[in-house]
């Protein structure tokens, strides 16, 4: 019982927890690109063995239930600020580079 009591400290670090509007905002501007399911990055340049390319596409379970970038930043915003989990994602991320 005591070891379970000494524990109880630890296990309320991994609780979410609540942040300010402000820092909600950062970090929720930061996962927008993702809310509707769909997300890129194409690269190009000049290395010592001549001309790169690269590209990357991000597919995730959102693309069955996409949100508008505004509904997905007000979600995001309340349940962060509300300290709630965040939703389960799931996907696949395909790249490649020259």
């Amino acid at each position: 019982m005591i070891r379970a009591l000494a524990l109880l400290p630890y296990l309320q670090a991994c609780a979410p927890v609540p942040v300010t509007p402000e820092r909600a905002d950062r970090l929720c501007r930061a996962e927008m690109a993702q809310a509707d399911g769909v997300s890129g990055s194409v690269g190009a340049g000049i290395g010592s063995g001549g001309p790169v390319a690269s590209g990357r596409v991000t597919i995730t379970n959102r693309i069955l239930n996409p949100q508008s970038e505004e509904d997905f930043l007000a979600d995001c915003i309340a349940r962060r600020t509300s300290g709630a989990p965040a939703p389960k994602t799931v996907g696949i991320t395909l790249g490649g580079r020259t």
